[in-house]
């Protein structure tokens, strides 16, 4: 081991390497960049390296030394010459210190020595503040490595952006499914979810050595969530397999055949398939005591029962009059009952209400009964009478479920209390607003944008339609005045003929 000869400065290869950057800008046509430009350069880039905040405030006391035309002119070099007792004077610290962050510059190829026959630092300049001569510490590396530099920072910031939005999706994947388990859980749905569960939490307890780890780990939960919503929604689809056809069920109208009548024509021949596949099983089949059947097919079909009628008591003016709010975070939902059903999974967002609990509501309630359900949680919502929405829509949920609920009498009652705030109107008038006119013209009224919208084209003239309606519901004793008129109307528009 040999000792460094006295008056000698220690070489190594990172030092020589910020010496050659120094020659290179004082060759003919090297690269001048502005002061600005190389100081915001050197900290981006010192920062992007892993350098200390003292290094990297060490840059600036450096570059306070320096001027605008030291960057700019030509054959002049941009060399400072402060003493280390300057330099640690101006950073707080030690002298010792303060030499060792310089070298961590050097080391960085940021700067280099310039050095004068006795390693002191010395420069001058001249009347219009040009520098003539000088030795000391030389910033010029930064100008000829400025791309290298800028590039060095610009990967270092995407880099950082890209782990915090991958530890933000980490986070935000790693509730979601716990979330999913805890729920999947409380509802008795089979399915991996004690797997899922330590899966989890291997992963939470899991520490990214790097970026693409850390975006392993978003991509294998992303798996996970994808596999523990299939099975949740299979749990749903299993326990509510008597009910899903609710979920498929088109708005039923008074003009239709209704569902009662429907059901009771099917009913015969769904009971002689039965029993021929009873006589078929021979001994598979098991013995029933007398009526149970008949108990368990009523108290299976009760509840949607129940839903179906209510559903014939709800209109879209009723909703839009019960629930005004809806129109502020979907303004065109009340164009049409199928634009107000697609507005479900916005409404959500806006409430904060987990899609887990609107997919339940829809595969419970049906399209129709849910948004329904969902609006007047909407309303509530901004009313401040529910706190929770969704947790009051999942209430919502299990009465139907129960056939215990009537959101038709909840629309009616916030329609009157709405109308009387603003104006007193009372129940009747309230009942008149969705009602179809018994006589007159309907050319100035919303139900010409009925004819217009479900009527075959060429559109026929509103009036005889209308006309032609009272007739007819007339013969059938449909009351104009039913909350359901008016799907009972387009129904008729939509079956509209001349003759």
């Amino acid at each position: 081991m040999t000792s460094l000869g006295a008056g000698l400065r220690r070489t190594t290869p990172d030092r020589l390497a910020a010496t050659e950057f120094a020659r290179e800008y004082r060759k003919p046509g090297a690269r001048r960049i502005t002061r600005t430009a190389a100081l915001n350069a050197a900290k981006r880039a010192a920062a992007a390296m892993g350098l200390k905040g003292s290094k990297i405030a060490l840059i600036d006391k450096l570059f306070a030394y320096t001027k605008v035309r030291d960057w700019t002119d030509e054959n002049v070099v941009p060399i400072v010459w402060p003493s280390n007792r300057a330099l640690a004077h101006a950073l707080g610290v030690g002298v010792s210190t303060m030499k060792h962050h310089l070298n961590g510059l050097v080391e960085a190829g940021l700067v280099a020595y310039n050095d004068g026959p006795t390693y002191q630092r010395r420069g001058r300049r001249d009347e219009d503040g040009r520098i003539v001569e000088a030795a000391g510490i030389d910033l010029s590396p930064i100008a000829v490595r400025f791309a290298e530099l800028t590039e060095m920072a610009d990967m270092a910031d995407f880099g950082a952006r890209e782990w915090t939005r991958y530890s933000n999706r980490r986070t935000v994947l790693r509730k979601e499914i716990q979330a999913l388990i805890l729920s999947a859980r409380e509802e008795g749905f089979d399915g991996p979810w004690d797997h899922a569960q330590a899966r989890l939490d291997v992963i939470r307890e899991a520490r990214a050595g790097d970026l693409d780890e850390l975006a392993s780990w978003v991509a294998q939960l992303e798996s996970i969530q994808e596999d523990l919503e299939a099975a949740y929604n299979k749990g749903l689809n299993d326990r509510n397999m008597h009910t899903a056809v609710s979920k498929f069920r088109p708005l039923l109208t008074t003009a239709e055949k209704p569902y009662s009548e429907i059901s009771n024509q099917a009913r015969p021949r769904a009971n002689a398939r039965d029993s021929n596949s009873q006589a078929a099983s021979g001994s598979m089949a098991f013995e029933t005591k007398p009526g149970e059947a008949e108990r368990f097919e009523q108290d299976r079909k009760r509840p949607q029962a129940a839903l179906g009628d209510d559903l014939q008591f709800i209109s879209l003016p009723l909703v839009r009059n019960a629930c005004p709010n809806v129109a502020t975070y979907a303004p065109n939902a009340f164009e049409s009952w199928s634009a107000l059903r697609e507005t479900g999974r916005e409404l959500c967002g806006a409430a904060g209400i987990n899609p887990q609990v609107w997919q339940e509501a829809i595969s419970v309630l049906g399209p129709d009964m849910a948004i329904a359900a969902l609006a007047v949680t909407i309303q509530k919502r901004d009313d401040g009478r529910v706190a929770k929405p969704g947790a009051y829509l999942r209430t919502l949920v299990q009465r139907g479920r129960e056939g215990e609920l009537h959101i038709s009498r909840s629309l009616f009652g916030m329609a009157q209390a709405g109308y009387a705030a603003e104006g007193g109107l009372s129940p009747t008038a309230v009942e008149e607003l969705v009602s179809f006119p018994a006589r007159g013209s309907i050319h100035f009224s919303r139900w010409r944008e009925v004819v217009r919208e479900h009527a075959p084209k060429p559109t026929p003239d509103p009036d005889l339609v209308a006309e032609r309606f009272r007739s007819w519901a007339k013969s059938r004793q449909i009351d104009l005045t039913s909350p359901n008129i008016e799907r009972t109307f387009a129904g008729f528009c939509r079956k509209w003929t001349m003759n």
